[in-house]
């Protein structure tokens, strides 16, 4: 919160802030005064789940698109109009776009043209790149996962499920090659083995998202990211989580 920074007011844009505070060791609260703007909505939440913090602030939305947000990302309000009058064109229900690391570079190698999302290439789609039609998402009774994303006991992997959830009601979900944010260098993403439930959350991502067919996804991912995992030394433990669901 404390790295929250709105830009000025502009026509047609809006902003709901969803602010998770709990614990005991909260005592004192210093909110940046951008919340008392006539185009904020600003709710507090009085438990944790980043999914959960989604699915109200999607809740309060009220204009014809959403995008999704961290406080941490810089973003730029020029390229969401080129975005949203693209997928205006082109008659797109959820849009991935790209943005850039503080330090120039992009965290992935992004297509330099639009193309219609596949499961596959939904893995790829951070939660910061998504802008999706409201009415249409409200409709399709697609939300994020609460049991997945940090703050839950599967840290990761409601973006993926969100997409795919998507692709499955039949929506047309599309990547356009715009930058929107900037991010800070540091993503969260990178990390999928330090820690049992890490790897566990990929395990019961893939499982709920492909069902019967799951473990050759499992398997496949195992595959690809044991080199990486063997030199930072988890082998046995993110093989137990993916390989046999255990911690």
């Amino acid at each position: 919160m404390q790295a929250l920074n709105l830009k000025p007011e502009r026509k047609g844009f809006f902003y709901v802030i969803v602010h998770q505070v709990y614990g005991n060791d909260i005592t004192d609260l210093a909110l940046p005064n951008s919340i008392s703007r006539d185009d904020v909505t600003y709710v507090r939440l009085d438990y944790p789940g980043l999914s959960k913090s989604r699915n109200v602030g999607i809740s309060f939305v009220k204009t014809k698109y959403f995008y999704i947000m961290d406080d941490d990302v810089n973003f730029n309000l020029n390229q969401l109009d080129k975005l949203i009058d693209w997928m205006d064109s082109n008659q797109v229900d959820v849009s991935t776009s790209k943005f850039v690391l503080e330090n120039g570079s992009y965290p992935k190698e992004y297509k330099a043209h639009p193309f219609k999302h596949t499961f596959i290439s939904a893995a790829k789609v951070s939660s910061i790149e998504i802008c999706a039609k409201t009415e249409v998402i409200k409709n399709s009774g697609v939300l994020f996962d609460v049991n997945f994303g940090l703050g839950s006991e599967l840290p990761s992997g409601e973006e993926y499920i969100f997409i795919t959830d998507c692709i499955k009601s039949d929506l047309k979900v599309w990547f356009s090659p715009v930058t929107i944010g900037v991010h800070p260098n540091e993503t969260s993403g990178r990390d999928f083995y330090t820690a049992p439930n890490k790897a566990l959350a990929k395990r019961e991502m893939l499982t709920r998202i492909f069902g019967r067919k799951a473990f050759v996804f499992i398997f496949a991912f195992w595959l690809k990211k044991i080199p990486i995992v063997i030199k930072a030394g988890y082998f046995w433990q993110f093989s137990k989580a993916m390989l046999l669901g255990t911690k």
